[in-house]
């Protein structure tokens, strides 16, 4: 094999190389360019790919903000459990004013279709010409917190107001008022007269209304049974005391059904007209005690008593 070279000058020189000569300089150009060529790839590698300094970076910044990522979703469904357990507690609340506003309507008399605690309130509105403003999550806290001080207020309100009417409704329960008997007339009033059995003149300290034997006997106001049963002079005898300073006695009575002890309503039948103790005839001795002093039965019976 002969190589030809040509000098700068146009002058040439040959070089002969045997086979084994050229093979060796093939594979050493061969070589040659190999390294080139590695030596670029991994050159252009080392400058398009990040160094394994920064992948480690980027890693380690990916988990931060993972984990504050899942903090601040525990955060939100903590702040989203309190505020469901803020307005369960208010439902709560609400379902007893319900509750209680329902009993005072009831108790008050008021028409119920005119005024339903179960029903929304009647209200309604347009959007104006401002439009509107989002409600935050700062804002919707403190409307929860400023709707919980109303309920709060409101159902101590409603509190007293139920105590008082149910103070009323006691107290017009055991001031008396009404006929112990449906069918009577007046045989004796409360006052000074000749006593029936021992012809004196003697105060009355109640009302006599002559009654069909064996007629209820209903009380005319509420409290407990003081005494039921036979008494000197009153033959059986029930007292009823309401606690307030009101006594209400029914005397003669043929049968009694109440005992001592017993909580009576008014209009509850306690026993029946007759004819026993020191008298001439069927009738109800009908007395009333305030402080424990006689008053006349007529005005509870016949009239509003007076308080």
């Amino acid at each position: 094999m002969h190589i030809i070279l040509v000098g700068r000058r146009g002058g040439s020189r040959t070089i002969e190389m045997n086979r084994r000569t050229g093979v060796l300089a093939g594979l050493l150009v061969f070589l040659l360019a190999i390294g080139l060529v590695g030596s670029g790839y991994f050159w252009s590698q080392s400058n398009s790919r990040p160094s394994f300094h920064v992948i480690r970076l980027w890693q380690g910044r990916l988990r931060a903000e993972t984990a504050q990522l899942r903090t601040l979703r525990r955060l939100h469904r903590s702040e989203i459990d309190a505020l469901a357990e803020r307005v369960a507690t208010l439902e709560a609340r609400m379902a007893q004013l319900d509750a209680l506003g329902g009993e005072l309507t009831h108790r008050a008399g008021i028409n119920p279709h005119l005024f339903n605690f179960n029903a929304p309130v009647p209200e309604g509105g347009l959007t104006s010409l401002a439009g509107e403003i989002p409600l935050t999550g700062a804002e919707l806290e403190r409307r929860i917190g400023h709707l919980a001080d109303r309920i709060g207020a409101e159902r101590l309100a409603l509190q007293t107001l139920n105590r008082r009417v149910v103070e009323t409704s006691l107290r017009r329960e055991i001031i008396p008022s009404g006929h112990p008997v449906r069918t009577f007339w007046v045989s004796s009033p409360f006052g000074w007269r000749i006593d029936p059995i021992t012809g004196r003149l003697e105060f009355h300290e109640g009302i006599d209304l002559a009654a069909p034997e064996g007629e209820p006997i209903h009380a005319v106001a509420a409290g407990v049974v003081t005494w039921a049963g036979p008494r000197y002079g009153f033959g059986n005898i029930v007292m009823i005391n309401d606690g307030q300073g009101y006594t209400t006695y029914y005397a003669h009575c043929e049968k009694v059904f109440v005992k001592i002890g017993q909580v009576i309503r008014r209009g509850e039948a306690i026993a029946l007209v007759g004819s026993t103790g020191m008298s001439t005839g069927p009738h109800v001795h009908f007395e009333v005690l305030r402080d424990n002093r006689p008053v006349n039965p007529a005005p509870f019976v016949f009239g509003a008593p007076r308080t």
